[in-house]
């Protein structure tokens, strides 16, 4: 029976009217305000003169996390009145970077100066054959070595001229700040810095009332040398001490014996060695690194320390969440995004996004599937193995999109996946800016399976767009996912071996995330991600502080109370009545605040915190299951039938960062009865002696 002609056109009104209202809401999405947050930081009460010495600083030079902080924490604190800058090799003809003319000769080479400012913070750059050749001549390699554990074998010629130029900069250059600084070094190849400093040029009378905080960005890079070599580094013999070092290789990693290569000497076995990074950690006035758990893990034992844990806990290590860049990695100002969006227009933009996303992936566009995301290098550190393993866990039940380059043989497995997955995975082996972003906005769900993590950017950047990221439960990760708020834990990874405990656990988390997905407590993930404040502000207040104390120590008092007001994101969201607003409110907020006060009769009171953090008692957190100990001792039986051991448990000090425990292999995901706030951390034996922790390069 056919409908009348008026019933017909009626319907079609009606769904002609429907269309129409879901494309005004649309546009009034889009026309919403998308624009970043116009707080300025207050100034600091005393202000520093602050010089970070550094062998990348992004946007000019990056391999990693170092350059990202060399580049974004010295404008922060530029912006905070102080007086900043860096001193880097100058890799390539920098368009923004003038000559000097000034050239200075450093153990008989002739090295000049290049200059440039920007946001407030002067860039100094070493000019040299060593630096600008090497790296952008004909070889067109990377930074430290063609290949990661391939590092130059005159790195060491390099970096000591790199640091010895830095230091002489000080006086040969008119517009530096004088030898009474606050210098910051950053990792291995900087390490000379205190060390020259305290050696050979206090006892001469300069830098005398320097201070030198220096930072470990990555505990594996720690710059080991043959003890022959010391001489070339012009030390007095009473520095040979500082770097006394001991492992168990009958090599040094540079490109004549790499580490793919790399064997052991025979059990129990030991080498010299001469180990910048130790020297470094004993000169320094300050040890910090870019996490609190990070900090515990490299003083816990020499599997997480690298055999550097004794002299680490000696000194005694502070660490500091990195912040991230909010101007490049930003849903509301990103030049990547066709449909920008922030957190009131978040629906429309990732949805968007997450269609764009799949299209450009080659896989189905299909809203109501889950789209998990990983960005990252394609070696053992980040895990991707232990995801390719995971994934055929999974089923057809979500997609998956895997971006990055790096080994040869990871590179061909993941660009086998759309074959090996149709439908459900695919892989885009390139370094591909544009994709990154898409991912970071498309993806629901951001993998980081790392085996270590220092602090990570990974996860910041996804929360940053409203993508939930599930994490495993190591080092800054610890610091900055909040299980069942902001994300999930997966627990700690094997930091040696691809296990298949370690497998199920990363499908498990992903099992439950496909299972949160589309409900009120996946929304709300959502936006409790993207409402945080993760830029560089909160961690620059702390870095002051810290910094300030370091020069002044009559402030103590003053600057500790400023340091433990700024807490990490997992503090702040596991605690939000006990800080603050972490962003410095604008002097008319305290205006407004204090008249608002005095017209009450009460007490000046500052604005509340963001009520984000208020709808955290309303999710009941979904932590995975303690291990069993027929499962503990299940993984104890295969470490020792394969001969290997993974990590050794960190001690079960009371101020130890808790730590996801795995969750037991099972189809489907299993909610904790209630939250489980302290998981037990995997154990394994402890490596026999001959088993010494691995190097990441020289």
């Amino acid at each position: 029976m056919s409908l009348p002609v008026r019933t017909l056109r009626s319907a079609a009104r009606t769904a002609s009217a429907a269309r129409l209202a879901t494309i005004v809401r649309a546009v009034e999405e889009l026309a919403a305000p998308v624009t970043a947050s116009t707080a300025e930081p207050a100034l600091a009460a005393k202000l520093l003169d602050v010089v970070f010495v550094a062998t990348e600083v992004a946007p000019w030079s990056k391999t990693g996390g170092l350059g990202d902080v060399a580049g974004s924490l010295p404008v922060e604190l530029a912006k905070r009145g102080h007086n900043v800058f860096s001193i880097a090799p100058r890799y390539d003809q920098y368009f923004d970077a003038w000559d000097t003319s000034v050239v200075v000769n450093v153990d008989g080479e002739d090295v000049r100066f290049f200059h440039s400012i920007k946001d407030g913070v002067h860039r100094v750059w070493i000019d040299h054959p060593w630096f600008l050749s090497k790296v952008w001549g004909q070889t067109g390699s990377k930074l430290y070595g063609k290949e990661s554990g391939a590092d130059y074998v005159d790195n060491q010629k390099r970096f000591a001229l790199f640091c010895k130029a830095a230091l002489e900069s000080f006086t040969a250059l008119p517009f530096m700040p004088g030898e009474d600084s606050v210098i910051v070094a950053n990792d291995w190849h900087t390490a000379l810095v205190p060390v020259y400093i305290k050696d050979v040029m206090q006892p001469a009378g300069r830098f005398l009332d320097a201070k030198v905080a220096f930072t470990i960005h990555n505990i594996a890079f720690q710059g080991r040398f043959w003890p022959e070599t010391f001489g070339d580094l012009n030390l007095p013999e009473s520095s040979r001490e500082r770097f006394a070092f001991q492992d168990g290789y009958p090599m040094v990693f540079d490109e004549n014996t790499p580490a793919s290569e790399m064997y052991e000497g025979a059990p129990g076995q030991k080498f010299a060695k001469q180990n910048w990074l130790r020297a470094g950690v004993t000169a320094c006035d300050k040890l910090l690194t870019v996490s609190p758990t990070y900090a515990k893990e490299m003083a816990s034992g020499p599997q997480l320390g690298v055999e550097l844990n004794d002299v680490i806990a000696a000194k005694g290590i502070e660490g500091i969440v990195n912040g991230m860049d909010v101007a490049d990695w930003n849903p509301a100002l990103d030049k990547f995004l066709s449909f920008k969006y922030n957190a009131q227009t978040m629906e429309s933009g990732k949805a968007y996004a997450k269609a764009s996303l799949q299209r450009e992936a080659g896989l189905p566009v299909c809203p109501d599937t889950p789209v998990f995301g990983f960005i990252g290098r394609l070696e053992e550190q980040k895990g991707v193995d232990i995801l390719l393993a995971a994934i055929d866990k999974i089923g057809d039940t979500a997609q998956v999109v895997i971006l990055g380059t790096g080994k040869k043989e990871m590179e061909a497995e993941v660009k086998l996946i759309k074959e090996k997955y149709p439908g459900v995975a695919s892989g885009v082996v390139e370094f591909n800016s544009q994709v990154a972003h898409l991912i970071s906005a498309g993806a629901d769900y951001m993998m980081v399976p790392s085996r270590f993590e220092p602090c990570g950017l990974i996860q910041l950047h996804a929360m940053a767009y409203g993508t939930v990221p599930l994490v495993a439960s190591t080092g800054g990760l610890v610091d900055t996912v909040k299980e069942g708020v902001t994300g999930f834990q997966m627990g700690a990874m094997d930091p040696d071996d691809l296990l298949e405990e370690d497998a199920e656990a990363v499908a498990a988390a992903m099992k439950r995330a496909i299972e949160v997905f589309g409900t009120p407590q996946f929304e709300l993930m959502r936006q409790n991600c993207i409402s945080q404040d993760l830029s560089w502000g909160p961690p620059a207040k702390k870095w002051e502080a810290i910094l300030t104390e370091l020069k002044y120590p009559s402030t103590a008092v003053e600057m500790k109370e400023q340091e433990s007001s700024v807490p990490t994101p997992v503090a702040q969201i596991e605690t939000p009545e006990k800080f603050g607003p972490v962003a410095d409110p604008k002097p008319a907020d305290v205006a407004a605040a204090k008249a608002v006060a005095k017209a009450n009769g009460s007490a000046s009171t500052m604005p509340t915190p963001s009520p984000v953090a208020k709808a955290v008692a309303s999710i009941k957190p979904t932590a995975p299951k303690m291990a069993t100990p027929a499962k503990t001792e299940a993984k104890q039986a295969a470490v020792a039938s394969t001969g290997k051991t993974g990590a050794p448990a960190p001690p079960k000090a009371a101020t130890a960062a808790p730590t996801a425990a795995k969750k037991p292999a099972g189809a489907g995901a299993t909610k904790a009865e209630k939250p489980v706030e302290k998981p037990a951390e995997k154990s394994a034996p402890k490596p026999a002696a001959s088993q010494t922790p691995k190097p990441k390069s020289a």
